[in-house]
């Protein structure tokens, strides 16, 4: 068994479809091997998004997270191994490791740039993950 818990960081851009098929590609080889999808979202904090508002915003905002993985189930079909999908919410790269940690991963699969546009080798969520990682993180360009 190669990994018996692979963590995919998904936010739906291009880089991450390409990660989340590495991962699945890498549980085809043990039928036992747990695939889970996490994206996390981030909820604005200011003084003018308060009470209804900011409950309605993170509504909102958590519903997004919500479509993105259930687009990722398609994908996740390819599997007859045990998969999940969900949301979180706070700063991504923290809530990966924690994330990671808490449940006894022992893969990040991860795109190397996310949704930001910025052309650099790697994204500021894929370059946190990878300096604070106490396990393996594959990084998918």
């Amino acid at each position: 068994m190669l990994y018996s818990k692979i963590l995919v960081s998904y936010d739906d851009s291009d880089l991450s479809k390409k990660a989340l098929q590495k991962a699945v590609d890498i549980a085809k080889l043990d039928k036992n091997t747990v695939v889970d999808v996490l994206n996390v979202v981030t909820v604005p904090t200011n003084q003018f998004i308060v009470g209804d508002v900011y409950r309605e915003v993170q509504k909102s905002i958590y519903k997004c997270g919500q479509e993105i993985v259930n687009g990722a189930e398609d994908v996740l079909k390819q599997l007859s191994n045990p998969t999940h999908t969900f949301v979180k919410e706070g700063q991504p790269v923290r809530i990966i490791l924690k994330t990671a940690e808490e449940n006894g991963y022992d893969l990040i699969v991860i795109g190397s740039r996310g949704l930001s546009g910025v052309k650099e080798f790697l994204g500021s969520v894929s370059h946190g993950v990878v300096q604070r990682s106490k396990i393996p993180v594959l990084i998918v360009k």
